[in-house]
């Protein structure tokens, strides 16, 4: 059919006429008014969620398509070099000093989470950010990122700091019904705002024709996580935030619970050097599949920008222009010179309004189709453009200044994105396993490192064919304990008198001061807003807590682990009421935890 059916008019005739001059009549054959109402819906849809409408997305997907077919290089022409940026060693004088001014920077903060996909991926069928950080305490990404902001305010004494989170139509509503059966985890009315992704539609060929299903309906695709700057835009969020005094905007990820212990350094970084978009890097090992933050010329242009260049892209770039050995250690003889990107960056939120105003949030999009052979003229599969958020700084001019916070690891980086029967042999495995024993890693590193006597494990345990030798001890110092290196210095003040074994499990929530704990065992403390506790004296020695064999009829969440974790009868559970000032000690002559409460906050 290359007539639009008879009997459509008003805004069904206008999208049917656009379908015809765009060379996609093909999407009304079969067409039957029965299916009129949901199949122009569709159309609408795509028409009014893409900048530029059906036009623009065809226009650019013939000319994205064309040079994919051509084999066009994207990056020719472009040379690349190391970029301005501070590499930061967690606790040292330089990571204290940024942490300091980053301190005051943190009251006037934005975050947006980026949750548009299910954990499909890791054998899960719901929304990734309801999965537990760790199986100790439970406690959901989602959950723990409120909790951190939360935090956040509370010590800088700030008024609500606004999250966005970037939703799609396979999250949004489970993301709606999490928050709305938690009370949004405590977050005030209104501070956390839902943006939703739409699809756009999926490519039959080169001749860019939207491809259909068997019943004729257009496919679609999800466009990548560089969406989320346009509906930053379109929502008119960022000229809000800018306008109220919101200077910076932090963007992480869905299932990286490190992302927000390097945020105080990172925005004194930002500060300091005066940066419009800073990423959050991590060091990258040669032919690591991991992106490298790269400064890039073009000569011939004129131009200059700092940028993301993915790995696939970066061994070729670096043979044909400046290093002929491709992508090599730099002058530690370990490391890539280029940090590696994890998608974590801060943008400077009055510069990044005002890019917004001019560039609608659209960022520069790619097609990475799937030939059926060596013609290149079909695919095996349809095909869609995408874009990612971590190309920002492509709009930039030269001018607006770029850079990088390169941290370790262990404070800022593990995934959770891998199904443990993938995972198995990956280095690191990035599944639900190991971002657990990172999550409690970090926490007794960083306590080693303020000088507590915090034992290793001496052997390594294996759940379902992923080997980790730090899942003990089972450390988790909940946000509201220290948001910051130097706030844990204070929680912790004597670290001559910690000590926890290896087989230890110790829980932390609230206002909690750590002066002398022996702990050979389990010990949760918790206490509520108001509460603020002192542990003194304190020798714990139980049954601790046991990883078991998750059973058969264990939830997703618990499977996709292959285990569980079990408290031991005599784990002592704390739950302190505030306010008041309470302190923990252990009763010399019984040996058990005794609870001493103060009742006026005021006393000391």
């Amino acid at each position: 059919m290359s007539a639009v059916p008879d009997g459509l008019t008003g805004r069904s005739k206008e999208l049917a006429d656009l379908l015809v001059s765009l060379g996609q009549e093909h999407l009304l054959d079969g067409y039957t008014p029965e299916k009129g109402k949901t199949f122009f819906e569709q159309i609408g849809t795509l028409e009014s969620s893409y900048p530029g409408g059906i036009k623009a997305y065809i226009e650019s997907a013939k000319e994205l398509l064309a040079a994919s077919a051509r084999g066009d290089n994207p990056l020719e022409g472009w040379v690349p070099s190391v970029p301005n940026g501070e590499a930061l060693e967690f606790g040292s004088d330089a990571w204290c000093e940024n942490e300091a001014i980053g301190a005051v920077e943190a009251k006037r903060c934005a975050f947006v989470l980026v949750a548009g996909g299910l954990g499909e991926r890791l054998g899960y069928s719901r929304i990734k950010v309801e999965l537990p950080t760790e199986t100790v305490t439970g406690t959901a990404y989602l959950d723990y990122y409120v909790q951190t902001i939360l935090a956040i305010q509370k010590a800088t004494k700030s008024r609500p700091l606004p999250l966005a989170i970037m939703v799609s139509g396979d999250t949004e509503t489970m993301t709606k019904e999490m928050l709305a059966a938690n009370n949004n985890f405590g977050a005030a009315p209104g501070q956390i705002t839902l943006l939703k992704q739409e699809k756009v539609a999926a490519l039959a060929d080169n001749d860019a024709r939207i491809a259909v299903d068997d019943d004729g309906a257009p496919i679609t695709k999800p466009h990548g996580h560089g969406d989320v700057h346009v509906l930053l835009h379109s929502s008119g969020l960022v000229r809000k935030w800018a306008n109220m005094g919101i200077d910076w905007v932090y963007f992480f990820q869905d299932t990286n619970a490190l992302g927000f212990r390097p945020l105080y350094a990172t925005l004194g970084v930002s500060k300091k050097l005066g940066l419009h978009c800073n990423f959050l890097t991590v060091p990258r090992f040669p032919g690591q599949a991991v992106g490298g933050i790269a400064k890039l010329d073009n000569a011939a242009e004129g131009k200059s920008m700092v940028i993301n260049v993915e790995y696939n892209q970066l061994d070729p770039l670096l043979r044909s222009t400046v290093s002929p050995s491709g992508d090599v250690a730099g002058p530690d003889g370990v490391h890539s010179p280029y940090p590696g990107n994890i998608n974590s960056f801060v943008l400077a939120c009055k510069p990044y309004a005002s890019t917004l105003d001019k560039t609608k949030g659209v960022m520069g999009e790619f097609v990475n189709p799937k030939y059926a052979d060596a013609t290149k003229t079909k695919f095996k599969k349809p095909a869609r453009l995408e874009c990612m958020m971590q190309d920002y700084p492509k709009v930039l001019p030269a001018e607006e200044l770029v850079g990088f916070t390169s941290v370790a690891n262990w404070i800022a980086f593990s995934p959770c994105k891998n199904a443990t029967a993938d995972a198995v042999g990956k280095t690191p495995p990035a599944c639900a396993l190991s971002a657990e024993a990172d999550q409690y890693f970090h926490c007794a590193e960083m306590l080693r490192l303020r000088g507590c006597a915090v034992s290793k494990m001496t052997s390594a345990e294996t759940w379902d064919g992923i080997t980790s030798d730090i899942l003990s001890p089972s450390i988790v110092l909940a946000p509201s304990v220290a948001v910051s290196y130097t706030d844990l210095k204070t929680k912790f003040p004597a670290p001559d008198f910690v000590t926890i074994s290896a087989a230890s499990t110790l829980v932390l929530s609230g206002d909690v001061t750590v002066r002398s704990l022996n702990l050979d065992g389990g010990l949760v403390i918790k206490g509520t807003k108001n509460a603020k506790i002192t542990v003194l004296e304190c020798l714990v020695k139980n049954s601790g807590f046991k990883r078991v064999e998750a059973p058969d009829d264990a939830p997703e969440s618990t499977r996709i682990r292959g285990y569980e974790t079990v408290k031991g009868d005599d784990v002592p559970v704390l739950d302190l009421v505030g306010p008041g000032l309470f302190f923990v000690t252990t009763d010399p002559v019984t040996k058990q935890l005794t609870t001493t409460r103060k009742p006026d906050c005021s006393l000391s």
